[in-house]
């Protein structure tokens, strides 16, 4: 229940702080007056986007502050949560408090204990239940259903508990693609990495230190076939066939040395010169035979040197395949890879693994979704009759409605298991199973159609609170803060939605914001809003009225500033009427 309200620096409030008392309080006022600034300094504790310009000096900062009592076990067991420690008494007070900055910093504490936004605002929410204009209005959105029934069928903790399992299972479906998709790049990197691999492996690293080692082992080989070959034909042009058809030179000299043959023993100079030709023509065939020798010494090996020639193709494709420069270089690279391929081997584990945690996350959201819709169904199998009820008492007698679960898997029931939901994937955290609509018909002989199609605008504000009154409140000392919930409905219409509201109030504390003097009359407590101009200044007061303020204020609520006599009468029967039927 809430106990204690204070706002300072918001919008035209320089400051205000109240006392807040049990049942009904009603707060009227003229429009624009600044009732609905209440509402928007309270929204900050839920949570709502803060914007400086809304401050009524921008040097100071904004604070709303509100103090709770709660017995509330849903609330105590999120305080116990937030700070680790169990509340002292069974009813225990809360502060909840926001301070907003100039530079837009906020400040968030419970009970003095500086805490997130977060908590502060899901604390809130479980101690406050603001209904906006926007909500009777959102009446006829399968979400805002959504949140109504669950609060009616008691499951909004097993909604929570479907939520969080679904988030669970979000991330580890996440996690799970994310894998696959690394896993996938890398089983393309994996084929291409084992393909180097598998070619370092059967290139000649080992039998080489360095490349220049086998290129020069290839050019011994080679310069052997080539010094054989011109050997044979040095020999040959000694002594043999010379090449091209020539005479060899042995045989020139021999031809030469007859033909000298004859002057030699004429003329003593000659010989000598003849006997030195001789000796040219013994060397001519002693170096023709050593040529034949070193030729025949010089035999290579064809077959290693097309090895030896094949080696160094490859390993210098290699080394400008990997733009590396030493053959350690490719051996290192070797390693590395044998390393890369041995590790990925424990990748189809750690997909496994992924693949069997994303499947009992997926088993678990399943079987809390199915739990969340069972406690559904029983909890509103007779929400029509129990809702016809309500709204017979709103003056909405032959109002009909009908609630059609559209339950995405049929056939479900208490021995129902997750093998049931096998083709069933959660899309989204709130409905689960379930995509109900609410079908209404405020007339007989008329079939029920979406609430969204047929209903009117009084229509939705009466079945929003015929919905909001069916919530059972027993345990619990929740605060509700309808704005304007009337609007739309007059008469004995507005009469009785205000007798509901203080039946309701009966058990719940409600604040509710109105125009009509017919609910204002039944409040137990009355805050009057209004705008005053002061050194220039415009700021908003707000005024609890006594019996005496509260005839007149309802009295210019039926006549206006220049109310009369019988509109001060009205006044007093409806306070009279009202007071006896509390």
């Amino acid at each position: 229940m809430l106990l204690r309200l204070l706002i300072r620096n918001f919008a035209l409030i320089g400051e205000l702080e109240l006392t807040v008392g049990p049942g009904l309080t009603v707060i009227t006022g003229e429009t624009g007056a600044g009732k609905s600034i209440l509402l928007d300094a309270i929204g900050l504790l839920l949570g709502d986007y803060a914007d400086p310009a809304s401050f009524r000096d921008s040097t100071l900062r904004c604070v709303v502050e509100m103090e709770f009592l709660s017995h509330d076990p849903e609330v105590l067991a999120l305080w116990s949560q937030i700070n680790n420690e169990e509340p002292h008494s069974a009813n225990f007070e809360f502060i909840l408090r926001r301070e907003i900055s100039p530079q837009r910093r906020s400040r968030c504490l419970i009970n003095d204990r500086v805490s997130t936004l977060k908590e502060l605002k899901n604390l809130a929410t479980l101690l406050l239940d603001l209904s906006g204009q926007e909500e009777a209005v959102a009446v006829d959105k399968r979400q805002t259903q959504v949140l109504l029934l669950d609060q009616i069928a008691c499951c909004e903790d097993i909604r929570r508990e479907y939520a969080a399992s679904f988030t669970e299972w979000v991330q580890t479906r996440q996690a799970l693609d994310g894998f696959l998709t690394e896993y996938e790049k890398s089983q393309r990197e994996e084929d291409l990495n084992r393909f180097h691999y598998e070619e370092l492996r059967s290139a000649p690293l080992e039998n080489w230190a360095r490349l220049i080692d086998c290129e020069n082992q290839l050019s011994i080989q080679e310069n052997a076939l080539d010094s054989r070959e011109k050997l044979t034909i040095a020999a040959a042009s000694l002594v043999g066939d010379a090449p091209n058809g020539g005479q060899a030179i042995a045989d020139q000299l021999r031809d030469l040395l007859q033909q000298l043959a004859g002057i030699s023993g004429k003329d003593s100079e000659v010989a000598a010169w003849t006997e030195s030709l001789k000796s040219v023509l013994l060397q001519i065939r002693e170096l023709a035979r050593d040529a034949e020798s070193m030729a025949e010494a010089r035999v290579p090996d064809l077959q290693m040197t097309q090895q030896l020639r094949d080696q160094v193709d490859v390993l210098q494709s290699l080394l400008h395949k990997h733009r590396l420069f030493e053959l350690q270089d490719l051996r290192d690279l070797r390693e590395k890879l044998a390393s890369f391929l041995e590790t990925g081997q424990g990748v189809d584990e750690r997909r496994k693994t992924l693949e069997a945690q994303e499947a009992r996350a997926l088993e678990q959201c399943r079987l809390a979704a199915l739990r969340l819709h069972l406690v559904r169904t029983k909890g509103l199998s007779d929400l029509s009759n129990r809702l016809a009820v309500k709204l017979a008492k709103l003056s909405m007698e032959h109002a009909r409605l009908v609630l059609d679960w559209n339950t995405i898997v049929s056939n479900l029931n208490e021995q129902s298991t997750a093998d049931a939901l096998q083709e069933w994937v959660p899309t989204e955290a709130l409905m689960g199973l379930d995509r109900p609509d609410l079908l209404f018909s405020a007339n007989p002989g008329q079939d029920p159609r979406p609430l969204g199609q047929v209903a009117s605008g009084g229509e939705k504000s009466r079945l929003l609170l015929a919905l909001k009154s069916l919530v059972k409140e027993q345990g619990r000392d929740h605060t509700r803060i309808f704005d304007e919930i009337d609007t739309g409905i007059s008469g004995e219409t507005a009469l009785r939605m205000g007798q509901m509201l203080s039946e309701m109030a009966k058990n719940q504390q409600i604040i509710l914001i109105t125009h009509l003097p017919q609910i204002a009359a039944l409040g137990d407590h009355h805050w009057h809003v209004t705008k005053e101009v002061e050194n220039q200044q415009t700021r908003t007061a707000l005024s609890v009225l006594g019996l005496d303020q509260r005839q007149e204020t309802l009295a210019r609520m039926i006549g206006g500033d220049r109310y009369g006599k019988a509109a001060l009468q009205q006044a007093l029967v409806l306070l009279h009427t009202s007071h006896l039927s509390q």
